[in-house]
């Protein structure tokens, strides 16, 4: 068994301002003008380009929303495809390729990184061969000529202290990594933090300190391991390292800043949540929806830069979609399944989240992108129930998140669960997310209306009320 071994993406500071800066001046998408139920369209998956089958991809996100992903474009070709993908279009607004300088194919994963604006840096293992890091100053519309950073292959890495330190998996040399900062690229040296043969690894970041995970596949027990370097201490030296984890009768699935997440071998094969807290891990929760996933699963777990933390799955189970759960305590409680889509042409997964929770998954395979979008709350009330034809009433409410600006547009049902816009009824949301909209009575009998708040394209979902009744007598 082998999961998708990316360890989520650790976001600058910076990726939390995004979405706050985002609500000024975004342009507005309007519900169309007769609609069943409740629709989503912008959830639905879609593909980057037409090219052959991918063996694994990453995505990075600017500070800006913006969002970089890098795949492989075919196995056994050497090359890479950077796509880069502007918040709300369902589509690359730019592509770059990128060869490998010995025309040798890819092994294990791209990672991607941005350490900075438009700063994007792309780490590629070579089969037989080097491992390269691409850099780009243009937001990876170009690439200048890579550095070789050494032979150590990449199975997992993280940004952390402006370092790009990785490790490789199914080594028998056990848990190696190599950290190269970030400006100055180049061979370092190699450090053995765990001398057990590492199989799944990751690596995760705590307060600018490196945690380093893998686990061992022992005869009759395996067990995951967990080493931490803190932040100021030398990454690529061994005694900088000292153990903060070993969870007997558990297999590593995925590390992403301070989250570790486990499944048990034996027993209930529950999958277990733990975070690190400087001096080792808390209580581990179990994930709901992860029991029995030691097998044909394939999974990714990105930690927010709000502390939340994201599990998406792809199992038999789920009939191949790709599923989210959520947690913003550390496991205690989740919120509901979140399903994005048919993923069974996809076999591995990398995310790249926003503070509020949003942004793409990526899949390999077909390449698809998986929107992750926050849903909008929408209240309504009327200040009558009952009016005479030729009266008005006061549809007023409130759209959470609290953002001024958005634009709501009052809908009547005009068949069970059809709904139409009702002509000139639509407002702009105040200061603290406040709008009102005048109803006037033309004709008699009863209505019942909703408030639609516009979705904002690569953040929100649509946001509906629920309906309310009015009584127009003659």
């Amino acid at each position: 068994m082998r999961y998708g071994r990316r360890s989520g993406l650790v976001l600058t500071a910076a990726s939390a301002l995004c979405l706050v800066s985002a609500f000024g001046g975004a342009a507005m998408a309007s519900p169309a003008g007769s609609v069943k139920g409740d629709p989503q369209p912008e959830t639905a998956p879609f593909k980057l380009g037409n090219l052959g089958a991918s063996s694994s991809a990453s995505i990075a996100m600017e500070p800006n929303g913006a969002m970089v992903v890098v795949y492989d474009i075919a196995v056994g070709d050497g090359r890479l495809q950077v796509c880069v993908i502007d918040r709300g279009p369902r589509k690359c607004t730019s592509k770059t390729v990128v060869d490998m300088p010995s025309g040798e194919d890819t092994t294990g994963s791209p990672e991607v990184f941005i350490p900075s604006a438009n700063h994007v840096d792309v780490l590629q293992a070579e089969s037989p061969g080097d491992t390269q890091l691409f850099s780009s100053t243009n937001g990876g519309k170009s690439f200048g000529s890579p550095v070789n950073v050494g032979d150590l292959d990449v199975g997992a890495a993280a940004l952390v202290s402006n370092n790009i330190v990785f490790t490789t998996g199914d080594n028998g040399g056990g848990a190696q990594i190599e950290s190269i900062p970030v400006g100055s690229p180049g061979v370092e040296p190699v450090t053995t933090v765990n001398s057990k043969t590492a199989y799944d690894v990751g690596v995760g970041d705590y307060r600018g300190g490196a945690l380093i995970g893998s686990d061992y596949e022992g005869p009759s027990i395996e067990t995951t391991y967990v080493s931490y370097a803190p932040s100021g201490d030398n990454f690529n030296s061994q005694s900088s390292y000292h153990q903060v984890g070993s969870f007997g009768k558990e297999m590593l699935v995925g590390m992403s800043g301070d989250a570790l997440l486990t499944v048990q071998t034996q027993g209930k094969e529950d999958m277990l949540l733990r975070l690190f807290n400087g001096r080792g891990f808390g209580a581990s929760h179990v994930m709901p929806g992860g029991a029995g996933c030691t097998i044909g699963c394939s999974i990714t777990i990105d930690q927010d830069p709000s502390g939340a933390v994201h599990v998406f799955i792809e199992r038999s189970a789920f009939d191949y979609d790709l599923v989210e759960r959520t947690t913003t305590d550390g496991g205690s409680k989740w919120g509901g399944a979140v399903n994005l889509g048919n993923a069974i042409s996809d076999g591995g997964f990398s995310a790249a989240l926003a503070s509020r929770g949003t942004g793409l998954v990526i899949g390999t395979g077909n390449v698809l992108a998986y929107p992750v979008l926050g849903a909008q709350g929408v209240s309504l009330s009327l200040s009558r129930s009952s009016i005479r034809k030729g009266q008005t009433v006061t549809a007023s409410g409130r759209v959470t998140p609290h953002d001024s600006g958005r634009s709501v547009q009052l809908q009547v049902e005009v068949s069970k669960n059809t709904w139409r816009n009702v002509t000139g009824a639509k407002a702009t949301t105040k200061s603290g997310g406040s709008f009102s909209i005048k109803i006037k009575g033309n004709s008699a009998g009863s209505f019942t209306y909703r408030a639609v708040a516009s979705d904002l394209a690569g953040y929100l979902l649509y946001g509906y009320s629920n309906g309310k009744s009015l009584h127009v007598t003659s």
